[in-house]
Order: structure tokens, then C-alpha cells, then sequence
């Protein structure tokens, strides 16, 4: 298992979508676990950087997670999060 860090933004954006999302941090430490037990299932999208995308909820109003991040043995850094309502 790896320890889970994020860039300020990440933070900043985590902390205004909140009143719109209840359930957000329930979604996002959900993100936090998958991301530091198996980061390689992201989509890796450059020589760093991978892109894992998490589905959501909508009628239970828990946002779809997209997370830009990049990952060593010990360590994972969420370097962007967007919160989206899901699709139907």
C-alpha cells in the first residue's frame, strides 16, 4: 500500500465542491484507497502522468472523480481532481 498525496489544488478543489457534494469525501477516500493499493489501474497518459477516472451516483448525489496523478513504489501524487455530477 502506498501513501496518498495531493497538490493544494487538489485540496482546494475537494473543499468548495463539498456543499454541493455531501457524500464527496466518502467518494474521494474511496479514490484515495484504490489509488494507493492499485495505481496502475489508471490509463497512463504520458511518460509521468495516469488518469484514473472513478464513476458516481447520481440519483445518491455522489460525483464522478477524474484524478490526474503519478506513482513510485511507496508513493501516489494526485496532481489534478475534477467532480462532475455522473451521466445518466
Amino acid at each position: 500500500m502506498r501513501t496518498v498525496f495531493e497538490d493544494a489544488n487538489v485540496s482546494e478543489v475537494i473543499d468548495r465542491e463539498q456543499a454541493t457534494y455531501p457524500r464527496l469525501e466518502e467518494a474521494f477516500d474511496a479514490l484515495k484507497w484504490s489509488l494507493s493499493h492499485v495505481p496502475e489501474a489508471g490509463k497512463i497518459i504520458d511518460d509521468l502522468y495516469w488518469l484514473h477516472r472513478q464513476v458516481g451516483d447520481r440519483y445518491q448525489n455522489i460525483p464522478a472523480l477524474v484524478a490526474i496523478y503519478t506513482f513510485d513504489d511507496q508513493s501516489v501524487w494526485i496532481k489534478f481532481i475534477l467532480v462532475r455530477i455522473p451521466t445518466l
